[in-house]
This record gives C-alpha cells, sequence and structure tokens, in this order.
C-alpha cells in the first residue's frame, strides 16, 4: 500500500503578518501553490493561489497592504503520514479540498495533493489487485 509520507513533499511557511505580494513572489519564486501560514508559531492555515485570485485579485484588494492571515483558509484537516493513499482521496473527496497538510506525532511534516495521489492510485490499485489475486490464488484447494 502507498503510504502518504511515500508522496509528500516539504512545506513552505510564511507569518500571517508578511503582505500578499510577498507570499505572491515566494510562491512564484519557489513554483509551489500553496504555503503554509504561521500565527504566533503555529500553523494556523494555508494559503493557495486560489486564495489570492478570489480573495486579493478578484477583489482588486492591495497585495502590498494584505497580510496573509487576512487571506488564508483556516486549517481544519491534516492526514497522518502513516495513512495510505486511498484514505487521503476519501479526505480530499469529502472536504473538497485539493491540498493536505501531512502530520506525524501531530506536527505537521509536509503537505501533499489531490494531484499526487492521482498520479499514485494506477501504482496502489495495481498493488492491491496482485495482493488479491495471490491472496485467491493460496486459498485454492488442490484435488
Amino acid at each position: 500500500m502507498v503510504a502518504v509520507k511515500e508522496i509528500m513533499h516539504g512545506t513552505t511557511c510564511v507569518s500571517s503578518l508578511v503582505t500578499v505580494l510577498e507570499v505572491a513572489q515566494l510562491m512564484s519564486r519557489r513554483n509551489i501553490g500553496s504555503v503554509l501560514v504561521e500565527c504566533e508559531g503555529v500553523v494556523c492555515g494555508i494559503l493557495t493561489e486560489r486564495d489570492l485570485m478570489t480573495r486579493v485579485v478578484a477583489r482588486a484588494a492591495d497585495p502590498q497592504q494584505s497580510r496573509a492571515g487576512d487571506i488564508m483558509t483556516q486549517l481544519k484537516f491534516t492526514i497522518d503520514e502513516n495513512a495510505n493513499i486511498f484514505e487521503a482521496s476519501s479526505v480530499f473527496q469529502e472536504h473538497n479540498i485539493r491540498r493536505l497538510p501531512v502530520t506525524r506525532a501531530g506536527k505537521i511534516v509536509g503537505i501533499i495533493t489531490a494531484r499526487d495521489v492521482a498520479r499514485s492510485m494506477p501504482y496502489a490499485i495495481s498493488a492491491r489487485m496482485t495482493r488479491m489475486h495471490t491472496a485467491d490464488k493460496s486459498q485454492q484447494i488442490d484435488y
């Protein structure tokens, strides 16, 4: 089974006090679609490209005046690094989200995206089918 820790990426964190312009420039330089936002040293939210588009650009807000903490999405869901990608897929579908922080012992250690999970599915399904086929053969009785 493919575990979440096998497909996770590192995270980039920013303070809730940095400007949206600084966040957008950082995301552009690193070619990433989201950053985690820290409030007083604790991760409290996630800021995505969609947040930038819908809460800054579409509202003609000033990115030099807006702060990451003003436009972030509050962090509501995480997944343990030992969970499998089928569990992650369920979280993505159930909550209609595209990015999911990964935890180890309650601390965020990475992030996965719905795309990461989708890319890993063919391998996971193939491995599951092989195990099922092997289990079926071992239960057959030869006469």
